[in-house]
């Protein structure tokens, strides 16, 4: 087991100003450090193990540093002692995704706080709090999940507090889990699934992986190829007509989205399967899905880059893709909400780049219903972007746009690259109500 020290006085040395204490290191024959541990100390950290679930410790992260953690969950280990536990935490300076287990060797047993109970904590909390500030920070702690009321959204953390997946190989990558996603029953015993990259089923083991890939005829996503340009390819699944591919992927985006609504009535649902293309086949990196009928003119329902693919441009690049197939409908769109974290700002940034860019080179004014018929992203997303740059006045009864060339300069260089660009002349579709 790790040293149980306290990560300060690691830091600067010994924490008692050099008067050693019956647990201090003290060293031995050969210049090798020993740990005596006194009887009191033993006894403490005994009555302390297990921890319980609720705990609030210090952790070693793979920073090699100390953050604060709760513990989420626990569950003993196969060795036969009694205190022999790993835990489930959840850092709680960091997003869900960063949940692990830990060993006890990782916990500074030192930092242990006493368990609190929530209900009364929360309540404690809110009697001190006057309506505004617990309204603030309601808008901020429900981070992608402000369609839930408090009941919901705590049933809903509680049903998907622990990972039941860790680990996934899909292709040549394996990657590591973000969220729980309600695979069957029969997988719940699984730490990593290995998924057929073409047809998206999932197994237990490598060599049952092995042998479906010799017999799996795919080498793309079902469906018809409506775009290719160079080595990207995208592909227009009908959930309806591929319905257990629809429902694999949705298993399979659930485990890095923790807003997703899991559907398994895919048959509503046309999925965008973005891939790249190489002589071994076309291989996804992301998608993005759609309902195949919307009366509040959502153009995506969920977006999704896999995390080796994140930061190539291939999430700006879908989001474009689905204003395309929008303009190409007659449409102005927009997307469910909520939005996940990086699925907000994804937008954000990609709204502000479109709009900025034909404000420059507009000469002369311009609406907002000008602006939407341009780029079919729908009226409120683009006032709510010109309000949050602060571009836009409310003057005699209407909202004028003020675009001063340098300010639009500074927003599209905070804004950042526009990523992969769509080649709208590559893209052979027809929208789904013409294909009927």
């Amino acid at each position: 087991m790790g040293s149980l020290d306290s990560p300060r006085e690691r830091e600067n040395g010994n924490g008692n100003g050099g008067c050693r204490s019956p647990g201090d290191p003290k060293l031995g024959d050969g210049g090798m450090v020993v740990v005596v541990e006194s009887e009191a100390m033993k006894k403490r950290r005994a009555s302390m193990l297990p921890l319980e679930v609720g705990t609030r410790v210090m952790c070693r992260w793979r920073d090699s540093k100390y953050h604060p953690v709760k513990v989420i969950e626990r569950r003993k280990m196969n060795s036969a002692g009694p205190n022999d536990y790993e835990y489930y935490v959840h850092y709680t300076e960091f997003n869900r995704r960063l949940d692990e287990w830990v060993k006890l060797e990782q916990l500074d047993l030192d930092s242990v706080e006493t368990v609190v109970d929530e209900k009364v904590e929360d309540k404690v909390t809110s009697l001190k709090m006057t309506r505004h500030q617990k309204r603030k920070i309601d808008e901020t702690h429900v981070e992608g999940h402000e369609e839930l009321d408090a009941a919901s959204l705590r049933e809903h953390e509680e049903f998907t507090k622990v990972k039941n997946i860790a680990t996934i190989e899909l292709g040549r990558y394996e990657i590591e889990t973000w969220y729980f996603s309600p695979f069957p029953p029969e997988y719940n015993d699984c730490v990593k699934l290995y998924f057929c990259e073409f047809c998206l089923n999932f197994m237990k083991r490598k060599e049952q992986l092995q042998r479906h890939m010799r017999k799996c005829d795919l080498k793309h996503p079902p469906g018809d190829e409506i775009y290719r340009c160079g080595t990207l390819s995208m592909f227009e699944v009908d959930g309806k007509k591929n319905k257990v591919y629809g429902q694999n992927l949705c298993y399979l985006a659930k485990l890095f989205l923790d807003h997703k609504t899991l559907y398994y009535d895919v048959d509503l649902f046309l999925f965008y399967v973005l891939c790249e293309c190489d002589d071994r086949g076309c291989h996804m990196v992301g998608y993005f899905s759609k309902e195949k009928h919307s009366e509040e003119s959502y153009n995506l329902a969920c977006i999704l880059t896999l995390p080796p693919y994140q930061r190539k441009g291939y999430g700006k690049f879908l989001i474009a893709f689905s204003y395309e197939l929008s303009k190409k409908e007659g449409k102005v769109g927009t997307p469910e909400r909520p939005l996940s974290d990086l699925g907000l700002l994804s937008y954000r940034g990609y709204w502000t780049r479109v709009l900025l860019d034909i404000l420059k080179k507009h000469k002369g004014n311009i609406s907002i219903k000008e602006l939407s018929d341009m780029t079919a992203i729908k009226a409120e997303d683009i006032l709510a972007t010109l309000q949050s740059l602060e571009l836009i006045q409310y003057r005699k009864g209407q909202h004028v746009i003020c675009a001063d060339p340098k300010v639009l300069d500074r927003h599209l260089k905070a804004a950042g690259r526009g990523g992969l660009e769509v080649d709208v002349s590559k893209l052979i579709w027809t929208p789904y109500k013409e294909q009927g």
